[in-house]
């Protein structure tokens, strides 16, 4: 490759670079497709998982102190009932976290559409001058 080939594979790779990075920054850049937090089939397999493994831990302490002590069925019967529990406990949390993150989106939404009116108009009267 001799230096004008190089020279201008650098400026096409320089042209390229600052198109893209112009892209990313451009308001009007409908990126819908791309998400930022968690799916929300991502939050129902979290969900699923909290309650699931909650009620094995239970089932497993129950079943093991149960073998242990040879108390046959009675700490299995609770342990499955407090796993129940925590997983609930578990599902409540995350959806508490959740709420919240909307409440937050929401309220930044807010923040930056009280925003812009106040530089449109500002826009408008520099125009006007």
């Amino acid at each position: 490759m001799t230096e004008d080939e190089q020279k201008q594979s650098f400026d096409d790779l320089g042209a390229r670079l600052a198109k893209a990075q112009q892209a990313n920054k451009d308001p009007n850049n409908d990126d819908s497709h791309v998400q930022t937090g968690p799916t929300g089939l991502g939050q129902a397999f979290r969900i699923g998982v909290d309650m699931l493994s909650a009620l094995i831990v239970g089932t497993g302490m129950g079943w093991y102190l149960d073998h242990w002590l040879g108390t046959k069925p009675w700490f299995l019967i609770i342990f499955i009932f407090l796993g129940g529990a925590a997983g609930i406990m578990n599902v409540y949390r995350t959806g508490m976290r959740m709420v919240a993150d909307v409440e937050n989106e929401n309220e930044n939404a807010r923040q930056i559409g009280a925003k812009e009116p106040d530089s449109a108009e500002s826009d408008h009267k520099e125009s006007e001058k």
